[in-house]
């Protein structure tokens, strides 16, 4: 794009050099079926949609084709060539509006280095504090402004940096926030000295407190975006592996899991795999398989689990996840169900000892009788 901006002089490609309008093709060419393999790799046509980025792609693509194929096949035509009648201004300033479009490819990068759309977002995000920041700035300018034109009227540095309020605004903001400061503040203290508290002040509250805090800002704000777009990544990217692991096992998108099927699911080695390599402890997984789906099948109508909600378990029991009151409140829950579980298995087996026992204690009164009746007649006390 920029060898083309700086080298090509003809408003229309039909004009250009050769070299440029086999380039322009060949460019062409090569996003028009990139883009047609990674429609075709999708084996849901409809899916490709509902992808932003092949959107994306995909709007870009046409722009590309209305400008090198359409746009350039329909003045070739109509023998439209620039400087030409038929409204040759309006249609030069359509095609370089087209020609400007092409920057658009540069979004492409977005896709190829997410930290940029970290970056970015980052900014949008912080867009509001740093309008503040600036508002701050502007109060600050003014009231200082308005200040140094009272002080300065009638001296030369007066003359020189702050005729008018306007005048002075601009030489605080120019030289206080986006420039070295020793110049200004030599020429004020020179011929008044006072003024070196004043202008010191000033250039230590905009250039340094300021200006540090917003930076603080940026980085807070930044590094919140970061966190919640790698965490977006890791869940696209959990998701898509499941997905695929689960195609190859002969798995639907719209699967309905069992308790059983859940099981088998687990210790299948690909699945445990992905669940290893994203932080899972399976060990611990597999001890509270059913504790898991019990839970998910209570918020199913169905009482199934879904692959949303695997992918919901397989993210919560990430190994790197903070512990929050929720996940206290839900390890005391368990605590309880297994205790709960213990007792009432105790409570069955000390059932049936009981019932044992009874039956063994059912048969001592007879056997005690006889012993007494034996003992009774051999005794001296029956002979007496």
């Amino acid at each position: 794009i920029a060898i083309d901006t700086d080298m090509n002089k003809a408003p229309m490609l039909i004009d250009a050099a050769p070299v440029f309008m086999i380039v322009e093709n060949v460019f062409c060419t090569y996003f028009f079926f990139e883009l047609v393999i990674r429609f075709m790799a999708f084996q849901y046509k409809l899916n490709a949609f509902k992808d932003g980025w092949f959107i994306f792609d995909f709007c870009l693509v046409i722009l590309i084709v209305a400008d090198t194929w359409i746009l350039t096949g329909v003045m070739w035509a109509l023998d439209i060539r620039a400087g030409s009648g038929m409204g040759g201004m309006s249609i030069l300033r359509m095609i370089r509006l087209v020609k400007l479009l092409r920057l658009s490819r540069m979004a492409r990068l977005f896709r190829a280095v997410p930290e940029l759309v970290i970056i970015v977002k980052g900014l949008l995000f912080a867009s509001r504090s740093v309008c503040i920041f600036f508002l701050l700035w502007g109060m600050i300018i003014y009231i200082f402004a308005v200040l140094f034109r009272q002080l300065t009227d009638g001296q030369t540095v007066g003359d020189q940096f702050f005729q008018t309020v306007p005048a002075a605004m601009n030489t605080l903001l120019l030289n206080g926030v986006f420039s070295d400061n020793a110049d200004i503040i030599m020429a004020m203290t020179a011929e008044t000295p006072y003024l070196w508290p004043i202008i010191v002040f000033f250039m230590a509250l905009v250039s340094l407190t300021i200006m540090y805090m917003l930076v603080g800002v940026l980085v807070d704000v930044v590094g919140v975006v970061a966190t919640s777009e790698k965490e977006g990544m890791a869940v696209s990217y959990i998701a898509q592996q499941l997905r695929e692991e689960l195609f190859r096992l002969g798995h639907k998108e719209d699967l309905q899991l069992t308790l059983n099927d859940f099981q088998n699911l687990v210790l299948e080695p690909g699945m445990i795999k992905i669940m290893t390599g994203v932080g899972v402890d399976v060990v611990v997984l597999a001890d509270m398989l059913d504790l898991v789906h019990e839970d998910v099948a209570k918020k199913s109508p169905t009482g199934t689990m879904t692959f949303p909600d695997l992918v919901d378990v397989v993210l919560n029991m990430r190994g790197t996840n903070p512990a929050t009151v929720k996940d206290c409140k839900e390890q005391i829950r368990v605590t309880k169900a297994i205790i709960s579980k213990h007792m009432e298995e105790l409570s069955v087996d000390l059932k049936k000892q009981f019932s044992k026992l009874r039956e063994h204690m059912s048969d001592m009164p007879d056997n005690g009788s006889e012993w007494h009746q034996s003992v009774g007649t051999n005794s001296p006390v029956a002979d007496d």
